[in-house]
C-alpha cells in the first residue's frame, strides 16, 4: 500500500514538473491578452523584444539541431532517435526560454506599474551591474529547473562539446541580453 502511494506520489510530482510549465506559459499568454499594463510594457519595448525572441529562436535553434547533429549517421536506429528527438528538444527548449524570458518581462512590468523601481538591487552581482551599468535585473523569473535541465543544458553541453564556438557565442549572447534589455528599458 505504501508502495503504491509512493509511486502514485511521484507519478504526481513528475507531471506536475512537466506539465506544469505548459499550464504556466498558458496562463502566461492569458495574463498577456488580459492584463493592459503587462500587453503595453512588452508592445512599448518591442524594439528590445524581437531582438530578444530571436535570440531565444536561434537558441532554441541550436539546442533542437543538437540531436540530430550527434546521432546522424552513426547507425539507423541512432539516425532514427536523432530524427524523433530534434522536434522535442526544439520545442521544448523553445517553450522553456520564451517561458523564463516572458516571465521575467511580466516581473517587470508588474514592478513598474507598482513603483518598485527605486528598490536596491538584491545580491552582490545584481548591485553591481546596477552600480557599474545601470541595469536594474530586478526579480528573476521561476525557471522550470527539469524541463530546463533537459531542454536547454543537456542539448547546449553537447552543442559546446562538438561546436565550442557557436555554443560560446550564445552563451555570451544569452548572458548580456538580459543585462543590455534592463540597460536600455528605462
Amino acid at each position: 500500500m505504501a508502495d503504491t502511494d509512493a509511486q502514485d506520489s511521484l507519478k504526481q510530482r513528475l507531471a506536475q514538473e512537466f506539465l506544469g510549465p505548459i499550464e504556466e506559459a498558458v496562463e502566461l499568454a492569458r495574463r498577456y491578452r488580459d492584463i493592459d499594463e503587462f500587453h503595453d510594457y512588452v508592445n512599448a519595448r518591442l524594439r528590445l523584444v524581437i531582438p530578444a525572441s530571436l535570440l531565444i529562436l536561434v537558441t532554441g535553434i541550436a539546442c533542437g539541431l543538437t540531436p540530430m547533429m550527434l546521432l546522424i549517421g552513426t547507425r539507423a536506429v541512432t539516425t532514427l532517435l536523432g530524427l524523433l528527438l530534434t522536434p522535442v528538444v526544439l520545442l521544448g527548449s523553445l517553450l522553456v526560454l520564451s517561458l523564463v524570458f516572458f516571465s521575467w518581462l511580466e516581473e517587470r512590468s508588474l514592478a513598474r506599474s507598482l513603483g518598485h523601481r527605486g528598490k536596491p538591487a538584491r545580491g552582490t552581482l545584481a548591485h553591481w551591474l546596477k552600480r557599474k551599468l545601470g541595469a536594474d535585473l530586478g526579480k528573476a523569473p521561476r525557471i522550470p529547473w527539469l524541463l530546463a535541465m533537459l531542454f536547454v543544458v543537456a542539448p547546449f553541453a553537447l552543442l559546446a562539446a562538438t561546436a565550442p564556438a557557436i555554443a560560446l557565442t550564445l552563451l555570451a549572447l544569452i548572458i548580456i541580453a538580459p543585462v543590455l534589455f534592463a540597460r536600455l528599458d528605462r
